[in-house]
């Protein structure tokens, strides 16, 4: 589905990951789950596009839902991976709280993340570090906002020409853990510092968009300010 001018949103009801087209060259932001790999080739051809035309793999952070087929594309198509300087080290992967499960509204993530192989995500062996506000040389030139707390690299990345933030886990829609919907933070257990998540939120309020991409859930459109006021409300 395109979300903005060649922006596309793909995924299941779960998780999220995009494509962002420049030219003929292709960005992935985020990737799902390990088994999501087999949507790419799909999502690809329904734009126009091929594996050999990923040029690059964003990460928004390093949790495994968002990890997922990376590596698997990096070694496949040569893109370069991508992710902030505080979510890396021998490599690239942060495997879930299993203890976050206990709870039955959580559960359709759980089946989705055991069925789709999250436990065994292969880790990001070979990766290209950003900063913040840095703008990213790679398809769609993304400008990197960071906003740690879900991660101490957590990120959304900013499209200002195409007025599209992608907002990752900082800010989502639709919390699979609560399945609560509306602009809002991920239940506080998710988080790595919940505290900081919600200190480093109004960074994304500052910011030109009319339509905010997720981590989990529907596109937000309007203005990030209103969105992120929600969020801290909600």
């Amino acid at each position: 589905m395109e979300v903005a001018p060649g922006v596309h949103r793909f995924g299941t009801d779960q998780v999220n990951w995009y494509l962002v087209l420049e030219g003929q060259k292709v960005t992935l932001v985020d990737a799902g789950m390990p088994r999501h790999w087999t949507q790419l080739h799909d999502a690809l051809a329904s734009v126009g596009r091929r594996l050999g035309d990923l040029e690059a793999i964003v990460l928004t952070h390093a949790h495994a839902d968002h990890v997922g087929f990376a590596e698997l594309a990096r070694t496949r198509s040569g893109a370069r991976v991508h992710v902030e300087a505080g979510d890396t080290g021998k490599s690239v992967r942060k495997l879930p709280n299993m203890g976050l499960y206990w709870r039955p509204t959580s559960w359709p993530l759980l089946l989705e993340g055991l069925r789709n192989g999250l436990l065994s995500t292969p880790p990001v062996r070979e990766y290209t570090i950003y900063v913040d506000s840095q703008v990213l040389d790679v398809p769609g030139f993304p400008r990197a906002i960071h906003v740690p707390g879900h991660t101490a690299g957590n990120s959304a990345l900013h499209l200002p020409d195409r007025g599209v933030l992608f907002t990752g886990d900082a800010l989502v829609t639709y919390d699979p853990y609560t399945r609560e919907r509306g602009p809002r933070l991920l239940l506080d257990g998710v988080h790595e510092d919940a505290a900081q998540a919600r200190v480093s939120l109004p960074r994304l309020a500052e910011l030109q968009a009319d339509v905010l991409l997720p981590g989990h859930g529907e596109p937000w459109r309007g203005d990030p300010s209103t969105a992120v006021s929600q969020a801290l409300r909600a």
